[in-house]
């Protein structure tokens, strides 16, 4: 029955293994933003996939989005003896439950179409019922000693961020699916509960998007990448990913100052007034400005309905890019 699939899933115990070196992921860590960085916490992430690596029971991985849960479930599958079977992402988020129903469980779906690869799902706590109820029956199939022994069908990896999600009648079966799989879960930290990681990422990312731009390298000023640190990136890597394309899209190598980063990045320092006072005038027009230039990305560089997101008339839209203009201050990296 659905109901007891509930009960915890044996612990598999690890068969041998390669170690992580010598594994394909272990020479390729600097390939994926999720392993970058000094912190303990990226240890203990290595340490994970290299262990989860040699088992095949379901894997959760938790933490806010942003993270770069993709690239863990990735890596897991590289370093695992599934490699060569096919790794298949799922993003619930952008489907309808039609769609996820038919993407899973249809005829050919990933449950029955991937075999003995991997299946990364994005979501778990906010998966609609019915696949909350046919995880449970896989769930509950993979109990045997059979599917044990054989680790018949795919291995699933999910993300999700439950400590933000509400426990309700519609996700019971969901948060007692985390609670099966919990012995075999990663708690994904934010970056701002791992500032040291920053500057490693910065270096790291700012390079690949360098050289997808086709511009030389650049380098981050030191009051710049204080700024940086401070920040509390709600949308993690994303974010940080997002800041620093903007920062080297609009400027030739090599230096990457604190000018070039969004008012919100640049006065995220400000838990107190410093001696020397501040200028608010240009704190306020700095804010306005980044607002204005992310509806303006947002929307193709349509005045008409960037002005309808920032609940202002057009005209008012009009005059505000005048004054920036005037003041040698012109938005830049928009559509054209």
């Amino acid at each position: 029955m659905v109901g007891e699939a509930i009960a915890t899933l044996p612990v598999q115990q690890p068969r041998p293994t390669r170690s992580l070196a010598e594994s394909p992921v272990g020479a390729s860590w600097r390939q994926h933003e999720c392993f970058i960085g000094v912190s303990a916490r990226i240890t203990e992430l290595k340490e994970f996939v290299s262990a989860q690596a040699a088992l095949s029971q379901p894997v959760l991985l938790i933490g806010e989005r942003g993270l770069r849960q993709e690239q863990v479930a990735r890596a897991l599958h590289q370093a695992s003896e599934r490699r060569e079977r096919p790794f298949f992402a799922v993003n619930a988020h952008g489907l309808t439950d039609d769609a996820l129903d038919h993407l899973l469980f249809g005829s050919r779906g990933a449950m029955e179409a991937i075999k003995c690869g991997t299946i990364y799902i994005n979501e778990l706590i906010g998966l609609p019922a019915f696949a909350q109820q046919r995880l449970a029956v896989y769930f509950e199939e993979q109990r045997s000693p059979r599917a044990i022994r054989r680790a018949a069908g795919p291995r699933l990896v999910f993300a999700t961020d439950d400590d933000n999600a509400e426990r309700t009648a519609e996700n019971r079966l969901a948060f007692g699916l985390a609670e099966q799989i919990r012995s075999s879960s990663f708690r994904l930290k934010p970056l701002r509960e791992r500032s040291e990681d920053i500057p490693f990422l910065v270096g790291h990312l700012a390079a690949r998007i360098a050289d997808r731009l086709g511009k030389g390298a650049h380098e981050i000023t030191p009051k710049a990448m204080d700024m940086l640190m401070v920040y509390e990136w709600k949308r993690n890597i994303d974010e940080l990913e997002a800041v620093l394309e903007s920062a080297i899209a609009n400027t030739p190598p090599p230096r990457i100052d604190e000018t070039l980063l969004p008012g919100r990045v640049r006065h995220a320092t400000l838990r107190l007034i410093p001696p020397d006072g501040v200028d608010l005038p240009r704190i306020v027009d700095d804010y306005e400005r980044s607002i204005i230039e992310t509806a303006l990305r947002q929307t193709s560089g349509n005045q008409t309905k960037a002005a309808q997101l920032l609940g202002m008339r057009v005209q008012t839209l009009n005059m505000k890019l005048k004054r920036f203009a005037e003041l040698n201050r012109p938005l830049t990296n928009l559509p054209s």
